[in-house]
């Protein structure tokens, strides 16, 4: 039985976006990443800049997330939450509308602790040394090997701020995920194609 959700979850310049634009496109599902973003902004009064930043300005209602997530909590109080608060509700929420809509690829936003009991759903990390990290970035953004590394560090210290402290898990930990595979070992494109057979078997 195929997974219809697959998840990724990546340390910045991994290339974990790239590997889930190229799974997507293998397994002709959709790809969500920039979308999340569009439709929570069309969901609430928030504008796009806030979700965009908000890996790197958590906020801390953890218990209150934890009845959200299970189901529980309705949205009473919504509008009274701090910004980041209010940004991981609306994201959370749309992130399991696109789940509902067919088969896809959703790239971060903590879409692997969400979707988390939800069936059918891949959870996959996508990690590299720092070497080919540094490599990527200094490559992608223009930037030298010390602005690359400080960039690396600025980012991935966002992101594990903002997952903790919404899902209480420790990020881009291989536990938490159905499998975790290195770029480094394997290229982007003997990576989807990893992960495709095992999304076609997974269930």
């Amino acid at each position: 039985m195929a997974s219809k959700i697959i998840t990724i979850s990546r340390q910045y310049g991994s290339g974990g976006r790239e590997v889930g634009e190229k799974l997507a496109e293998k397994l002709n599902y959709a790809y969500y990443d920039k979308e999340v973003i569009r439709r929570a902004v069309e969901e609430s009064d928030i504008s796009e800049e806030f979700f965009e930043n908000s890996g790197e300005s958590a906020g801390k209602m953890f218990s209150y997330f934890l009845t959200f997530a299970n189901g529980g909590g309705g949205t009473a109080g919504e509008d009274t939450l701090p910004l980041p608060d209010r940004i991981f509700l609306i994201q959370s929420k749309v992130i399991k509308k696109l789940a509902s809509e067919g088969p896809c690829v959703i790239i971060g936003r903590s879409a692997d602790y969400v979707l988390r009991d939800y069936p059918d759903v891949l959870k996959v990390l996508i990690y590299a040394d720092n070497d080919s990290r540094v490599h990527r970035v200094m490559k992608r953004n223009n930037l030298t090997e010390k602005g690359a590394l400080a960039r690396i560090k600025k980012i991935d210290k966002g992101r594990a701020l903002y997952y903790e402290q919404f899902t209480g898990n420790k990020w881009c930990d291989a536990l938490s995920h159905d499998i975790a595979i290195s770029t480094s070992k394997f290229s982007i494109n003997e990576t989807v194609d990893i992960l495709a057979e095992i999304a076609k078997t997974h269930s």
